[in-house]
């Protein structure tokens, strides 16, 4: 009876940890997000920064199996509102949206030698980060990962990597979720709240 008991409580044990997953923040970089509603600033500001957060946070649940590789994982709450005067079109895919609903992140590197210790490195998604994956495909449109001269040539309406990634599915909060894998490329979505 004993060794039943301890048996079970090893049990318990091991999915008491598998269930506490910890967030783990990248070691060289911070992130940020920016947009139409940030006036797609790209430097520190506290406002735009996002959290650092476990793979089992519950804001984030509807994308647990496609955030399964992922080493960091960044979270930005957002209620786009108002108008930004402009759309986005992808007419490849119907997709026409007013340009609020833009997202893209911004990688801070460290920088010792400024007050808040960070300083600008990366757009993301671009020519110099390269493309990303889409965790959301529901609700988060992530043009592919090619250049801009090879979205001309194939003349789809898709776009390409420096085009703008945009939440589909209209107003509402959204968790916006920043994804570096552990095979060093990168995933993008959003959650409704």
């Amino acid at each position: 009876m004993k060794k039943t008991g301890l048996i079970f409580a090893v049990i318990i044990g091991f999915v008491f940890l598998a269930g506490c997953a910890k967030a783990t923040p990248d070691p060289n970089y911070n992130y940020r997000v920016t947009g139409h509603f940030a006036d797609w600033t790209s430097g520190f500001d506290s406002v735009f920064m996002m959290e650092n957060v476990a793979s089992n946070d519950e804001r984030i649940k509807p994308l647990r199996s496609a955030l399964r590789d992922a080493e960091y994982i960044y979270l930005y709450e957002y209620t786009p509102t108002g108008s930004a005067g402009w759309t986005v079109d992808y007419p490849g895919l119907n997709i026409s949206v007013d340009g609020v609903y833009t997202v893209k992140f911004i990688r801070l590197a460290r920088a010792d030698d400024l007050p808040e210790g960070w300083e600008y490195d990366m757009w993301m998604p671009s020519t110099e980060s390269g493309g990303f994956a889409t965790l959301s495909p529901d609700t988060l449109y992530v043009p592919p990962g090619r250049t801009d001269e090879a979205a001309a040539e194939a003349n789809d309406g898709l776009g390409s990597v420096n085009s703008n990634p945009v939440i589909l599915t209209g107003p509402n909060t959204y968790y916006v979720v920043l994804a570096v894998m552990k095979d060093r490329t990168r995933a993008m979505g959003a959650v409704a709240k």
